[in-house]
């Protein structure tokens, strides 16, 4: 009787401890969500994108980079559970409006195609928190991508822009902002109401760029990366700012 006490108990501890697991392992579940589903098709010299990706609808992360692709199809829009999407490195001149039915997106990365526009559907991604579009041939940016309420990355440099939206400054939550290597005369006045700018190159933005004063009161900058001849027309806070702490001025 003595041993099937014991053996009664341990029985109890274990299924104890067995359930206690199970439910610290449907608590982790719970906490992470669903899986990530990755598809890396990057360099495998593709023209167009394989019909049958777009039936994979619980893809998370979609890796195309360095391809020989044209064009992006409407079916992307299949693709609602994107959080990622890499098109980098292809031969892309335009994208469609459907680009802006991926709801769950936070990263784009379009760098070195040939886009020349881009899309007022672009405005609608609402969760996009990084979008790459440097090395393109964009001449001027749609107003409806200052839309992007969760846009903390934007590196538009080595492209054609003459200037940027009216509407800029609506991209609060702007962390890191690169718009080097451009063709852009003068900044909206909406640009120096970023308040939470950290990182701003601005190196050869153009050659004739205009910064205004108010540049002086954007105090959350601690980065600016900028050619000498932009700072010699700048005003002069910029070289006093970078003999203090918590700002680094680097000249390129």
């Amino acid at each position: 009787m003595h041993n099937f006490r014991c053996m009664f108990r341990v029985f109890q501890k274990t299924l104890l401890f067995t359930s206690l697991l199970l439910i610290l392992g449907a608590c982790q579940l719970f906490r992470s969500g669903p899986p990530e589903v990755k598809l890396n098709l990057s360099r495998k010299y593709l023209t167009e994108i394989p019909d049958y990706v777009f039936n994979m609808t619980e893809l998370t992360e979609l890796n195309l980079h360095n391809n020989k692709l044209t064009s992006i199809p409407p079916e992307i829009k299949n693709l609602k559970n994107l959080k990622k999407l890499i098109l980098s490195r292809n031969e892309i001149d335009s994208l469609p409006d459907e680009i802006g039915l991926l709801p769950n997106l936070e990263v784009l990365s379009l760098k070195a195609n040939k886009i020349k526009s881009l899309p007022p559907s672009i405005g609608l991604l609402k969760n996009l928190e990084l979008l790459r579009l440097n090395f393109n041939l964009l001449t001027t940016i749609p107003p409806e991508l200052c839309e992007l309420d969760s846009l903390s990355h934007l590196y538009l440099q080595y492209n054609d822009i003459t200037h940027l939206p009216e509407e800029f400054g609506q991209l609060e939550g702007l962390i890191e902002l690169f718009i080097g290597w451009n063709d852009i005369r003068e900044l909206p006045k909406s640009f120096y109401q970023l308040p939470h700018l950290n990182t701003l190159d601005m190196a050869y933005a153009g050659a004739n760029i205009k910064i205004e004063y108010p540049i002086c009161l954007m105090q959350s900058i601690e980065t600016l990366y900028i050619d000498r001849n932009t700072l010699n027309f700048a005003p002069r806070c910029l070289e006093v700012r970078a003999n203090g702490v918590r700002f680094n001025l680097i000249l390129r």
